[in-house]
């Protein structure tokens, strides 16, 4: 048994979400990239990296099959966030681009993010900058090996994506 003054693990972790809940309200991100799922944000930043992919290399990048990648990157599109551009050379080719509404979303979401960051720096010593670092390099490490107990990993869920 353990004493009521000492905090479990769970306790921890609620009061966590319970600080840090705010930064999933719009008020403190833009809006509009709360309407984006992961695989459409993960694409977008691919894309804004590479300048141009084509289907296969953005459902490696999304660790997706092809038919998802295909989903996501037309519903981008119905957003007018990227385009589909054939190759000159060789017409078989389909490249992703972003279209300049998409890039000007993303310069926005770093300008944001930056912000934030360059806050948090400004508001640690250096000490607390390497262990921060040392933490959350730790922290990337462990979800690298992915050591989940074998029967949450037969737990598949299943998302419904509306396909318009």
């Amino acid at each position: 048994m353990t004493d009521k003054n000492e905090l479990g693990l769970e306790t921890i972790i609620f009061q966590y979400i319970d600080e840090l809940k705010f930064l999933l309200f719009p008020d403190k991100w833009s809006s509009i990239f709360l309407d984006y799922s992961k695989n459409e944000i993960l694409a977008l930043l691919l894309l804004y990296r590479t300048k141009k992919a084509n289907m296969t290399e953005i459902a490696e990048y999304i660790c997706a099959p092809l038919n998802t990648a295909t989903g996501v990157v037309g519903r981008l599109e119905k957003k007018l966030m990227v385009e589909r551009l054939r190759d000159k050379e060789d017409r078989r080719i389909v490249n992703i681009v972003l279209t300049k509404e998409a890039e000007d979303f993303i310069e926005q979401g770093k300008r944001t993010i930056s912000h934030y960051f360059q806050e948090v720096v400004k508001a640690l010593s250096d000490d607390e900058k390497k262990a921060a670092l040392s933490i959350f390099t730790k922290v990337v490490s462990v979800f690298k090996n992915d050591n989940l107990p074998t029967e949450s990993m037969a737990e598949k869920r299943v998302k419904r994506i509306k396909i318009e």
